[in-house]
């Protein structure tokens, strides 16, 4: 009984043909939509009732389809009252005239601010037209100007940086002659004698050094005419060669100076400085030799590359 309930509904509200679900205006196209509507419901309440079998929800099953085809009904009359069709009328009037007026002011807008673009973008492109040269010219002019005074001044300035070096060199060159030559014998050991209140001199060079100081007079009388040259000119090729020629003397004084070796420590008393101080001072010697003639290389290698460059 159930099954033939359910086989009923789905009867009027399947079409086999078509698979799916149609309306019960479709097959009787007579009736109007509240009915087939309140038909509807009738039959799916009595279904229901049918399937938990129950006669009490049969009995609230066929008051819920009756109430719900004459609210169907209601509902359906009400919409055939010429009052309610001109109200909705009107209503769709004020919706229709809602859109228009939304999309005019969604237009307007949108070609306003177009417009504007498009006239500040002509306007821009006019006054950029004018003084586009003008401007351009007098700004390449301003940072061309401020670039080459900056470099200017920055040259200026490192220029007078190395004529203090070059000054300091010549000025500790005139030193160095003046103290070796007239003053060496205060290279020297000094000790207090208290019997006769005095001090003792005991100089730490031999007679070798007197063989020594015409090599170091003239490395030093020529560092002092390099730099005064350097203080004169000293472009690329200027200074590069008038160093590695000051180098060269350096190392000349160095090395007599090693050969030599006119030192003597045994005068200090209770020690034997000659073990411990010789070593170190062949080391630094020997260390002045090489980093001059690394300074040298380095110099010539420069040369080299610049003319190569020029060429």
């Amino acid at each position: 009984m159930i099954s033939e309930s359910i086989r009923e509904v789905y009867n009027q509200g399947i079409d086999g043909e078509k698979g799916g679900i149609i309306m019960v205006e479709e097959k009787e196209t007579k009736k109007g939509p509240s009915e087939s509507f309140a038909k509807m419901m009738k039959e799916f309440g009595n279904a229901m009732a049918e399937i938990f079998n129950d006669p009490q929800l049969k009995e609230k099953a066929k008051e819920f389809g009756e109430s719900a085809a004459a609210s169907a009904r209601a509902f359906a009359d009400r919409f055939k009252d010429e009052e309610v069709k001109s109200k909705f009328k009107d209503l769709g009037k004020a919706a229709k005239s809602f859109s228009e007026s939304m999309a005019d002011y969604f237009k307007d807008n949108k070609e306003k601010p177009e417009q504007k673009s498009s006239q500040q973008e002509a306007s821009s492109e006019e006054s950029k037209k004018k003084p586009e040269s003008t401007v351009s010219s007098n700004s390449i002019k301003e940072v061309n100007e401020g670039t080459l005074y900056r470099r200017v001044e920055e040259a200026a300035r490192d220029r007078n940086a190395r004529i203090t070096g070059y000054s300091f060199a010549i000025a500790w060159s005139i030193v160095l002659i003046i103290f070796f030559n007239f003053f060496n014998r205060y290279i020297a050991y000094y000790e207090y004698d208290t019997v006769t209140s005095s001090w003792s001199i005991f100089p730490f060079i031999t007679e070798g050094f007197n063989a020594w100081l015409p090599v170091l007079n003239a490395s030093l009388l020529i560092t002092i005419i390099g730099n005064v040259i350097l203080i004169i000119n000293d472009s690329f090729y200027f200074s590069n060669i008038t160093n590695i020629v000051m180098h060269a003397f350096g190392i000349a004084s160095v090395s007599t100076l090693l050969s030599l070796f006119p030192f003597d420590f045994s005068v200090v008393p209770d020690i034997n400085l000659n073990s411990i101080l010789f070593p170190v001072i062949k080391i630094v010697l020997i260390l002045i030799i090489v980093g001059l003639s690394i300074g040298i290389l380095v110099r010539f290698i420069k040369i080299i590359v610049k003319v190569s460059k020029s060429t």
